[in-house]
């Protein structure tokens, strides 16, 4: 009984693996082959929502930027207008004050004169201008009163004048003090337009940093590349200016060896046309000795050549360029771009801390402008180098003796290696990003050889 037991649950078992597999499709090459582009379809879509992700995020921290830059421009003109404000209103307190002294002194003029006149109307209605010259008890004494009238008359007209010229100051200062309250007015009308600007600023700032706060992986990867773009450049640049070095060294060898060369054979000149000037000396004077039969025989001393003191050459300094006056225009030098601009990224360490804990070292600074805007030389110089970096396009270097410029970002070029160009000279178009609103930024350096400059101590 008991094996008819075991015997029965083994067929029951058997029966039932029989049936699953009969419910499974079998799998043949075809099928598995459209799970495999399936997948494949499911990757490459995930692909290509994570790049939409990322150059999302890439948009986001360059408007961040933007907006950034935007708000410190308004900061910056709010001072400025409030600076202005504060300077008229010391105007108009000040001139307020000298209108305020001008009125006591007209006043006391006007009741001065106006005493003097009252006075001499109470002579006059007594007596004549001439009876009161006359009526003098001598000539003496009519000479002095006829006198005393001119002067009189002299200081009546003297007064008048006065009186008219600063009525005519107290009418201009208030003229000026109406100006500057118009001006004032006009200036607290921008003071609070750049204020709502400011505040619509911030509050897009906000907006955006709390959204690229949520975008952890893709907002890292973003600034990750931006660090390693600015890394590869660097890295271009570097290699570009070492070589021209090495170069530069090269040459100056070349050209000491050949000036050493040029003087040894101009010194070997010298001491064989010596040689030889003294060779004819003593040819000459043994001809001579020969047609005197009267003088003596004497033994030709062993002559010997004369030693020809030569100095070694000195071998010029040469440097790779001079420094020329790019060094004395620090701070004055034009800036790259031409029209509106926003700096949105400073030389040196860039933090995100509002959104990341990563910090971009920036060689140079990012200059956002206006599309179809064009990259100009800040001061005369030679076309070093034009290259490609990824993420930068066309980069443009200039040398300017020591100095360099570095201009990154370039679409259209408008030079090339080896060309001299002067202070202003378009380089390029600057290139505009479709995929990023147009976005137009130039990546702009100061360097002396390998050492990096803050552009913004340069420029003004």
């Amino acid at each position: 009984m008991h094996r008819l037991l075991i015997l029965l649950l083994t067929c029951l078992t058997m029966a039932s693996a029989f049936d699953c597999d009969a419910a499974q499709p079998k799998r043949n090459a075809q099928s598995v082959k459209k799970e495999r582009r399936a997948a494949a379809g499911e990757v490459e879509r995930t692909r290509k929502q994570i790049n939409q992700n990322s150059d999302e995020t890439r948009r986001q921290l360059n408007r961040l930027a933007s907006l950034n830059a935007e708000a410190e421009r308004s900061s910056r003109q709010i001072d400025v207008i409030r600076r202005e404000i504060a300077d008229l209103d010391s105007s108009i307190a000040v001139t307020n004050d000298s209108i305020a002294l001008m009125e006591i002194n007209i006043s006391a003029l006007r009741n001065a004169y106006a005493e003097n006149l009252r006075a001499m109307r109470s002579r006059r209605q007594q007596m004549s201008t001439l009876a009161i010259v006359f009526s003098a008890s001598n000539f003496s004494e009519a000479y002095r009163r006829y006198r005393y009238m001119q002067q009189f008359e002299k200081w009546q007209k003297t007064k008048t004048r006065q009186i008219t010229e600063l009525a005519d100051q107290i009418k201009g200062r208030r003229d000026k003090v109406k100006a500057d309250r118009l001006t004032q007015a006009s200036k607290l009308q921008d003071l609070t337009a750049e204020n709502v600007k400011l505040e619509v600023t911030r509050g897009e700032t906000e907006t955006l940093v709390a959204d690229l706060k949520r975008q952890g992986s893709s907002l890292k990867k973003a600034l990750e590349e931006k660090q390693q773009q600015l890394k590869n450049l660097d890295a271009e640049l570097d290699r570009i200016i070492a070589e021209e070095t090495r170069k530069a060294e090269e040459e100056r060898k070349k050209e000491d060896a050949r000036l050493a060369a040029e003087a040894k054979k101009k010194a070997e000149q010298a001491r064989l046309a010596a040689e030889a000037k003294n060779n004819a000396k003593k040819s000459d004077s043994t001809v001579a000795a020969a047609t005197r039969p009267s003088a003596p025989e004497k033994k030709d001393p062993v002559n010997t050549p004369p030693k020809v003191k030569t100095t070694a050459p000195t071998a010029p300094v040469t440097n790779i360029a001079m420094s020329g006056t790019f060094e004395s225009n620090k701070g004055k030098l034009p800036f790259p771009v031409a029209g509106k601009y926003s700096i949105v990224s400073r030389f040196g360490l860039n933090s995100h801390r509002e959104v990341s804990n990563i910090q971009v070292n920036n060689s140079g600074i990012d200059i956002e402008t206006a599309p179809g805007a064009t990259a100009r030389a800040v001061f005369d110089g030679e076309v070093s180098s034009v290259f490609h970096v990824s993420g930068y396009r066309n980069v443009v270097m200039l040398r300017h003796g020591n100095y360099l410029t570095v201009y990154a970002g370039i679409d259209a070029l408008s030079v090339k290696k080896g060309d001299k160009v002067k202070a202003g000279q378009t380089l390029g178009t600057i290139y505009s990003d479709p995929e990023d609103d147009n976005r137009t930024q130039l990546h702009f350096e100061v360097r002396r050889e390998r050492a990096k400059l803050n552009p913004e101590d340069w420029v003004k």
